[in-house]
């Protein structure tokens, strides 16, 4: 069974762990270099409590977690969010990222947010395929603004209004 839990400090490794896994082997993350617990704190914490993280549990195994975060941190845009999942790559392919965007989109209308928005990797056909079956729409393709493993990656903008 999944559950969803507010993220708390005690998580922060075994989600850091989960991502650093992503940014060692792929592209879903455009971060070069493993991310610390500092740097964890950043990626999920914010001062403004509209944007939250929920750890994913599968029993009380952690298998991911899924975010609000800012999209552009202007005024006016204070009711879109971007909305990330990380899953653990043994829970991937299994239902639990579609459970996690049907969450995570119901708490989002919770607190007001209007529009989310995905920003995901073209090589990333798993997670444009979960966000395009869950209604996301593809809004434009940057071509070749991110570079890593020694090649230029294209990067997806995937909206739904709530």
């Amino acid at each position: 069974m999944i559950n969803f839990i507010p993220l708390e400090a005690k998580h922060l490794q075994a989600v850091r762990e989960i991502y650093n896994e992503y940014v060692a082997h792929t592209t879903v993350s455009f971060d070069l270099d493993p991310a610390s617990l500092e740097k964890m704190k950043e990626l999920t914490q914010h001062h403004d409590a509209r944007y939250c993280t929920y750890v994913i549990l599968d029993q009380y195994q952690i298998v991911g977690y899924v975010l609000l975060s800012p999209f552009i941190k202007k005024h006016s845009c204070q009711r879109t969010a971007e909305v990330t999942i990380y899953l653990h790559p043994q829970y991937k392919a299994k239902g639990i990222g579609r459970q996690a965007l049907q969450f995570i989109e119901a708490r989002a209308l919770e607190l007001s947010f209007h529009t989310l928005i995905a920003v995901i990797c073209t090589e990333n056909e798993a997670s444009m395929r979960l966000f395009a079956g869950q209604g996301y729409q593809l809004k434009g393709i940057l071509s070749e603004v991110a570079y890593k493993f020694d090649r230029f990656l294209d990067v997806a903008y995937m909206q739904k209004n709530l």
